[in-house]
C-alpha cells in the first residue's frame, strides 16, 4: 500500500514514511497539549490517533528494510 501511495504522489517510500513520523509527531504533541490545557477527551484522541500513526509508520518502514535486505543486487 505504502509503494502505490508513493507512486501515486510522486515521492520515495522513504520520504512518504518520514512524513508520516512528521505528522504523528504533531499529533502526539498537539494530543498532549490538549490533555495539558484541558481538552481531556479531544486530546486523548488526537494522542491516540498519533500513537496509530507512529506505529503504522514503524511496521511499514521495517517492511521496507526487509524488503531492501531480500533482494540481492549484483557485485
Amino acid at each position: 500500500m505504502v509503494e502505490r501511495l508513493a507512486a501515486r504522489l510522486g515521492v520515495s517510500e522513504m520520504r512518504l514514511l518520514i512524513g508520516g513520523w512528521v505528522l504523528a509527531a504533531v499529533l502526539l504533541l498537539a494530543g498532549l497539549a490538549l490533555v495539558l490545557t484541558g481538552s481531556t477527551i479531544v486530546g486523548a484522541v488526537v494522542f491516540f490517533l498519533g500513537v496509530i500513526t507512529s506505529m503504522t509508520v514503524a511496521v511499514n518502514l521495517l517492511r521496507l528494510r526487509a524488503g531492501e535486505h531480500a533482494v540481492k543486487r549484483p557485485k
